[in-house]
């Protein structure tokens, strides 16, 4: 730093000096835009942050930083806030996703023991058939093939009695329920995440298979010889489309 004279003055002034406190002229050997201070009306340069004959703030330069902290701070908040709605999006994703693998894992053994039931069902069915019909005895379908020692003379009857029996009725009420719910899950699952389309696509197989094997026992009709058939078919069908869909469970 050195002194020196002021070019309109002639007064003694720092080098580094602006404006002259003396003539209030701008120094000349240094180049400088000027602001006016609002307070005194004093010309200085704009770079100034305070008036030098007053100590005003200086309108322009201040706001300048003032302005440059809010565009960094609120680029620091938008950063955040886009990061965090991501997160927010990817967990979310995979809260669905997760809560689309349990339902398909859920309705899969629901058919199951729905189809396990109609097994059990369908097998007890064609035997009080079959029994009535050749005179067949039987611990198990006796109660419902005989009257008072004697074979009934129709197999509706004998098949009728057994749907007329509580336990029987009790399973056939099952079976029923377990329809409602795998037909509810279904419905969860109609808009499948792109990893589990493919799995989707079984398991529509599986329910068809199933659905229809459970109504067979719910309301056996044709010929023995038809709703054996079809029985064992479907019931060969659906254990088939369960081992496929277990491909897709953990």
């Amino acid at each position: 730093m050195a002194l020196i004279s002021c070019p309109n003055c002639g007064q003694s002034i720092s080098d580094k000096a602006f404006i002259c406190p003396h003539c209030k002229q701008q120094n000349g050997n240094i180049p400088v835009i000027n602001t006016t201070c609002s307070e005194c009306g004093t010309q200085y340069n704009r770079e100034q942050n305070f008036c030098p004959t007053c100590g005003y703030p200086n309108s322009i330069s201040t706001p300048k930083k003032k302005s440059r902290k809010c565009i960094i701070i609120t680029a620091i908040i938008l950063s955040i806030v886009i990061v965090f709605g991501l997160l927010g999006a990817f967990i979310i994703n995979k809260g669905k996703t997760a809560i689309y693998y349990d339902n398909l894992e859920t309705v899969t053994y629901k058919m199951l023991d729905g189809a396990a039931n109609a097994e059990t069902a369908g097998n007890l069915i064609k035997n009080v058939w079959y029994n009535t019909i050749y005179e067949k005895r039987d611990t198990t379908t006796d109660k419902y093939t005989m009257k008072s020692g004697r074979f009934v003379e129709d197999f509706n009857d004998a098949l009728g009695n057994l749907f007329s029996d509580e336990e029987f009725q009790k399973n056939i009420s099952e079976i029923q329920d377990n329809q409602d719910e795998v037909t509810f899950y279904l419905k969860q699952l109609k808009n499948p995440p792109k990893e589990y389309e493919e799995a989707y696509t079984v398991l529509k197989t599986y329910y068809e298979s199933y659905l229809s094997m459970t109504k067979m026992v719910i309301n056996p009709t044709g010929s023995l010889q038809s709703f054996s058939d079809d029985f064992n078919n479907l019931d060969t069908e659906t254990v088939d489309a369960y081992e496929k869909m277990k491909l897709y469970l953990n």
